[in-house]
C-alpha cells in the first residue's frame, strides 16, 4: 500500500486525513453538513485523489452531517464510490446520522466492499483494522 502523509483534503463538506498508526482514512464531516449530488462526487472523487488511487480501510464520520440528500446516497453506493475503500465504517453518534448511515447500509451493505454502522469510533477502528495491510 501506499504510504500516505499528513496532508489533509478539505472538500466542501468535510475533511480527509491519514490515521498512520491505524492505517486508515478518515473523513469528518462538517457541522451541519448537507450532501447533495455534487458533494457526493467531489468526495469519492477527493477520497480517490487523497489516497492515491489505493482502497485503503475508510473511515466516515457523519456525527456533525445534518443530512445527505438521496442522489448522494445513491451515488455513494455506485460500483465507482465503492470501489474508493477496502471497508467503509459509518460513526454516527446523533439520531441523523445514525438514520443516514442506516438507510446507507441497508441498500448497500451487502456488497462486494463491508460497511457497518457505528456509535463508537474506538469500534469502528477496530473492525477495521481488520482490512488494513
Amino acid at each position: 500500500m501506499n504510504e500516505l502523509g499528513d496532508e489533509r483534503l478539505r472538500t466542501r463538506t468535510g475533511e480527509f486525513s491519514f490515521d498512520k498508526e491505524n492505517r486508515i482514512i478518515r473523513f469528518v464531516l462538517h457541522e451541519g453538513a448537507v450532501q447533495t449530488l455534487a458533494d457526493a462526487m467531489e468526495n469519492v472523487a477527493g477520497l480517490k485523489r487523497f489516497s492515491k488511487g489505493t482502497p485503503y480501510p475508510f473511515l466516515c464520520d457523519l456525527t456533525k452531517c445534518k443530512a445527505t440528500d438521496l442522489d448522494a446516497r445513491n451515488y455513494y453506493g455506485t460500483d465507482e464510490g465503492r470501489q474508493a475503500y477496502l471497508a467503509l465504517a459509518l460513526v454516527g453518534g446523533r439520531p441523523v446520522g445514525r438514520m443516514i448511515g442506516n438507510v446507507f447500509l441497508t441498500v448497500y451493505g451487502n456488497r462486494d466492499r463491508p460497511i457497518r454502522l457505528f456509535t463508537d469510533e474506538r469500534d469502528a477502528i477496530q473492525w477495521l483494522k481488520g482490512f488494513a495491510g
